[in-house]
């Protein structure tokens, strides 16, 4: 598959990494420099440096041809920006934002976004994990 990562902070950059080891096709996004070159030499993918929701760098990045688009910056704002432009502008079939506020979930969920909040996931394991070993 052909997925586009937007964010290359501690995420973006291990999904980035995982998937190209899985033998995906990855283009990662990030406006710093310095968060591309945290990349391993082993990441085959391609790094573009931009601004996150530029068309351009959205086409530089191969949107046009993305099976996936994966937005996990820390701003929900980049967040819902990008995936609003690729549902609606570049019809991206699978489009998946990180949200840091659960209170957006709302927001996302009436626009059909789907998302991902890192804090409820480590709340469930969390809890999964205590309740399965109480003592």
């Amino acid at each position: 598959m052909y997925i586009i990562i937007i964010g290359c902070g501690r995420l973006g950059s291990m999904l980035a990494e995982d998937l190209s080891d899985s033998g995906h096709n990855i283009s990662i996004v990030d406006r710093e420099a310095k968060n591309l070159a945290t990349l391993g030499s082993g990441f085959n993918g391609l790094r573009i440096k931009g601004i996150e929701f530029d068309n351009d760098i959205l086409i530089e990045a191969g949107i046009k041809n993305a099976d996936y688009i994966i937005s996990a910056t820390p701003d929900d704002n980049i967040n819902i920006t990008v995936a609003l432009i690729a549902k609606r502008i570049f019809q991206v079939p699978r489009i998946i934002a990180r949200i840091n506020d659960p209170k957006k979930k709302r927001v996302y969920d009436g626009l059909g976004i789907e998302t991902i909040n890192p804090t409820e996931l480590s709340v469930y394991i969390l809890k999964s994990r205590i309740e399965e070993n109480p003592k």
